[in-house]
């Protein structure tokens, strides 16, 4: 078996079910298996291919997952404040941290930004509230 692309006799990088993919003139399969030997040779043929063929894809154990679709939306999340933080219930709480970390989880330069904002929002809300409390509404010099 050879790849369709380059016709390289190489082992497949990736083997897909030929469920009318490549057909000859009359309308009948080309093989039953279509072969690429690389990721460069899949992309190339992709115009060929379904937008989403993993269920034609035989050797799933070469790969650790299949990429998934993603939908034309696309959401953005929203960082609270300290304060709004603070007012949350411990559903609302876990909720809020879990989207946080699918949202910016994989990047590690966001994830170290937004925790950067919220221990600084965190001590902006310390400070703001200490000068509330205080008894006689200056600070001491000690």
């Amino acid at each position: 078996m050879s790849c369709i692309v380059c016709g390289s006799s190489n082992k497949a990088w990736l083997l897909l079910n030929n469920d009318k993919l490549y057909v000859d003139k009359t309308g009948g399969n080309i093989g039953e298996t279509i072969q690429t030997c690389s990721y460069i040779c899949t992309r190339k043929c992709d115009s060929k291919l379904p937008s989403n063929y993993s269920s034609l894809v035989m050797n799933k154990e070469d790969f650790c997952y299949l990429r998934p679709v993603i939908s034309e939306k696309t959401y953005e999340f929203e960082i609270l404040t300290y304060d709004e933080i603070q007012g949350m219930n411990d559903i609302e709480l876990n909720h809020y941290y879990s989207e946080k970390e699918k949202h910016i989880g994989l990047d590690s330069r966001r994830d170290e930004l937004y925790e950067e904002l919220e221990l600084e929002d965190m001590n902006t809300f310390s400070i703001e509230n200490q000068e509330f409390n205080s008894s006689d509404g200056e600070l001491d010099d000690y």
